[in-house]
C-alpha cells in the first residue's frame, strides 16, 4: 500500500478527513518491525493543525493514530531531530507502538483509534 491508497482507504472508512497536509503514512520497515516516519517540525509548531494523523500499515491492517499536535510539541526534546531536514524522526514498534529512537521512548498506543 502506498500513501495515496492509504489516504483513499482512510477517507472512505474512518471518521476524519485525511490529506497530505495532516497525515503521514508508513509501511513496516523491511529491516526491523517498526514504522519509520519523519514529521516536519513546522507542522508540529503550526497552530492551524490540531492533529497529525499517522496511518501505519502492517499485514492486512491499517492502523490510525490520531496524535494531538500539542503532545508532539510538548515532547519535542525527547524525539530524535534531524537538523539537516528539520524533522522529527520516529521509529514506532509495530507491536508496542513505542517510539524506539530519541531520548524519550514515548508510547503512541494512547493515540490508536
Amino acid at each position: 500500500m502506498n500513501k495515496n491508497e492509504a489516504l483513499d482507504f482512510a477517507n472512505r472508512n474512518f471518521n476524519a478527513v485525511f490529506n497530505t497536509s495532516n497525515t503521514h503514512f508508513a509501511n513496516v520497515n523491511k529491516a526491523k518491525p517498526v514504522w519509520w516516519l519523519e514529521i516536519p517540525i513546522n507542522k508540529i509548531k503550526s497552530p492551524n493543525l490540531p492533529y497529525i494523523h499517522l496511518l501505519l500499515k502492517n499485514d492486512n491492517n491499517l492502523n490510525w493514530l490520531k496524535v494531538d499536535r500539542l503532545y508532539l510539541f510538548d515532547h519535542l526534546n525527547g524525539f530524535k531531530i534531524r537538523q539537516n531536514k528539520d524533522v522529527v524522526c520516529l521509529e514506532i514498534n509495530t507491536l508496542t507502538f513505542q517510539n524506539m529512537v530519541g531520548a524519550s521512548k514515548i508510547s503512541f498506543r494512547q493515540f490508536l483509534i
